[in-house]
């Protein structure tokens, strides 16, 4: 190939177009750098774009966690204020239990001293009519 230029130059300085055919190779050079700089520049566009495109997709999906880690902010807020009026009522609840524990208690021992009053008074009761004791304690009562 290197042969054709050789004799393309020669022939071209014998009939005299020598210098057109030096301004055709700097043409053809600069042509070919030129498209270079353009594939160049093309592939230097389309990764600008992907770079974007990616930044678009980043930026969508990091406002849809902003947006979920606000969702879940809120939810534990809720859970916290619930959680509390749970606490709350829980001691409430404990409290009545207690109160009614109390009561109970006092009722109980009431009922116990109620039972064993009335045993004692069975006990001593006598249910004989002729009974000096019993006469006694009417004449009394009365």
């Amino acid at each position: 190939m290197n042969w054709e230029y050789l004799i393309s130059a020669l022939i071209g300085l014998i009939t005299g177009g020598g210098v057109s055919w030096l301004f055709r190779i700097k043409g053809d050079k600069a042509g070919s750098e030129a498209d270079a700089i353009d594939k160049a520049a093309d592939a230097m566009k389309k990764l600008l774009d992907n770079a974007e495109q990616q930044q678009t997709t980043f930026n969508r999906i990091i406002e849809g966690k902003d947006k979920l880690i606000e969702q879940q902010q809120k939810l534990i807020e809720g859970y916290k204020i619930a959680l509390d009026e749970a606490r709350k009522k829980l001691k409430e609840l404990e409290y009545k239990i207690a109160d009614y524990d109390r009561k109970i208690s006092g009722m109980q021992k009431m009922i116990d001293t109620a039972i064993n009053d009335r045993r004692i008074a069975e006990g001593l009761a006598c249910f004989n009519d002729k009974c000096e004791q019993r006469k006694q304690n009417s004449d009394e009562n009365k």
